[in-house]
C-alpha cells in the first residue's frame, strides 16, 4: 500500500474489514470522493449506533480507491471497539499514586492542564502489556476507552483517540498506533516553538507527485512542511490551500509520520484532502467545533475567523529555512511488521522514551486486531484538549 504497511494484500484486508464491520453496526461505507473536485480518494463509513461522544461518521483516505475504502472501514472498527462494552478489557479501581509507581511518573501520562488530581483517590484502570516484554501494568481506563462515560473514578485526561489503531494482527495494529503516538507528540510540541520548514517539491516519488498534481490541477495549492524530530523519523504537516481566505474551507490540513519519508508525505497530503472533503461532506459529528468556537462571545465571529485563516496561511507558506524534498532523509527501510516495530521502538529509545504499552481491544475470534497504544512521556496536547506532560512543560519554559 502506498500509505501504510500491512501483512496481507489489500483486498484481503478489505474482506476482513467488511466482515468485522458488519457485526459492529457499520451500515454503510460510501465513496465521497466525487463531492470534491480534487479526485483524491476519500470514503466515509456510517455507524448510527455510535455512543455519545464517539463518531457516527468516520473516514478513510489514500492514493488508491481501495486504500481509502479500507481506511474508512478500519477507523469505524477502531471507534466501535474503543467504546467500553461487555467485550472490553476488565476495569478495576486503583489510584494515581499506584499507577505512578510502575516505573514512570503519573505526570508522564499528561493529565489535563490545571485539573486537580487526588493521588490516593479512585482511578479506574485497565491492565496493559509492555510492547517489548509483555510485562503487565495498570493504566488509566480513561486513556484506553473513547469515550469513557462509565468512568466512576477521577477524570483527569479527557477523551481522545491517540494511539488507537487496527491491523491484520496485533503487531501490525501496534505499529500504526505507535507511529500515531509519535506523530501526535511532534504535533503537540510544535504548538510551542514550531520548527517546521517549507518543502520545495523537487524530486518526489510517483505517489507524492500524483497527489500534488491533482491538487494543482484543481486550481489549489499543496504545501508540505517538514519538521526534524528528536526521534529521527520523517514528519510532515500538509496543507491544501484555496486561492483566497473567503472560501468555506480555505485551508485543509493533515499530518504524516512514518519510518519512510515518502509514506509520511503521502499520509499528510491525503489526510489534508480527507479533512477538506469531510468538511464538504458535513456528516462528521465534531464539525461544529470550529463554528461554535468563533461564535462564542468575545471570539470575534467571522472577522476573527478570517484573520486566523490569514495568519495560518502566512505560517504554512513561510519560506524561512526552506528545504528541498530530496534533501530530507529517506527514512529507514523495513521488510516486515516486526522490523517496523523494532525500528519504532529504537526511535523512541533514542529520545529517552523506554516504555511503551498496549491494550488489545479486539477479541481473538476477530480476523482483525484493534489496540490502544500508550507511551508514558509522549505528549498529546491539542487546543481543545490541553494535556501537558514534562517534556511539553519544558518546551514552554524554554520558549
Amino acid at each position: 500500500m502506498t500509505s501504510s504497511v500491512r501483512v496481507v494484500a489489500l483486498d484481503e484486508t478489505l474482506a476482513r474489514a467488511r466482515r468485522v464491520a458488519a457485526g459492529l453496526g457499520v451500515t454503510r461505507v460510501t465513496d465521497t470522493t466525487w463531492l470534491d473536485y480534487l479526485g483524491i480518494p476519500v470514503f466515509a463509513s456510517i455507524r448510527p449506533s455510535a455512543g455519545v461522544g464517539s463518531l457516527c461518521v468516520n473516514a478513510g483516505k489514500g492514493v488508491r480507491v481501495r486504500e481509502a475504502q479500507v481506511g474508512a472501514y478500519m477507523e469505524a472498527i477502531e471507534y466501535a471497539l474503543a467504546e467500553c462494552g461487555p467485550q472490553s478489557p476488565s476495569v478495576f479501581e486503583s489510584t494515581p499514586r499506584e499507577v505512578g509507581g510502575q516505573g514512570f511518573e503519573f505526570v508522564d501520562l499528561c493529565p489535563l492542564l490545571g485539573r486537580p488530581v487526588d493521588p490516593d483517590g479512585p482511578l479506574m484502570c485497565v491492565m496493559a502489556e509492555d510492547i517489548a516484554d509483555g510485562t503487565l501494568v495498570a493504566l488509566p481506563a480513561e486513556l484506553v476507552f473513547a469515550p469513557y462515560r462509565e468512568n466512576q473514578g477521577q477524570r483527569v485526561f479527557g477523551s481522545s483517540t491517540t494511539g488507537l489503531a487496527s491491523g491484520n494482527s496485533v503487531a501490525e495494529a501496534t505499529v500504526h498506533g505507535l507511529a500515531e503516538v509519535i506523530e501526535r507528540d511532534v504535533s503537540a510540541l510544535s504548538h510551542f516553538g514550531d520548527r517546521s520548514r517549507l518543502v520545495e517539491v523537487d524530486t518526489v516519488p510517483p505517489e507524492v507527485a500524483e497527489v500534488v498534481a491533482k491538487v494543482e490541477d484543481a486550481g489549489l495549492r499543496a504545501v508540505l512542511r517538514y519538521t526534524p524530530t528528536e526521534f529521527g523519523l520523517p514528519y510532515f504537516r500538509a496543507s491544501i490551500l484555496e486561492p483566497d481566505d473567503d472560501q468555506p474551507i480555505a485551508i485543509a490540513q493533515g499530518a504524516g509520520l512514518h519510518l519512510l519519508r515518502d509514506i509520511a508525505a503521502v499520509r499528510g497530503l491525503c489526510e489534508a484532502a480527507q479533512s477538506r472533503l469531510t468538511g464538504i461532506h458535513g456528516g462528521r459529528d465534531d464539525l461544529m467545533d470550529r463554528v461554535n468556537y468563533f461564535a462564542e462571545p468575545g471570539a470575534g465571529g467571522s472577522d476573527r475567523e478570517r484573520l486566523a485563516t490569514r495568519e495560518l496561511r502566512a505560517q504554512v507558506t513561510d519560506t524561512t529555512g526552506s528545504v528541498r524534498y530530496s534533501e530530507i532523509p529517506a527514512g529507514t527501510p523495513v521488510d516486515s511488521i516486526d522490523s517496523a516495530l523494532s525500528e519504532l521502538r529504537k526511535a523512541l529509545s533514542s529520545a529517552g522514551i523506554e516504555r511503551a504499552y498496549r491494550v488489545t481491544l479486539s477479541t481473538p475470534d476477530l480476523p482483525l486486531a484493534v489496540v490502544r497504544v500508550i507511551v508514558p512521556g509522549m505528549e498529546s496536547f491539542e487546543p481543545g484538549l490541553k494535556r501537558v506532560g514534562p517534556r511539553l512543560a519544558a518546551r514552554v519554559r524554554a520558549a
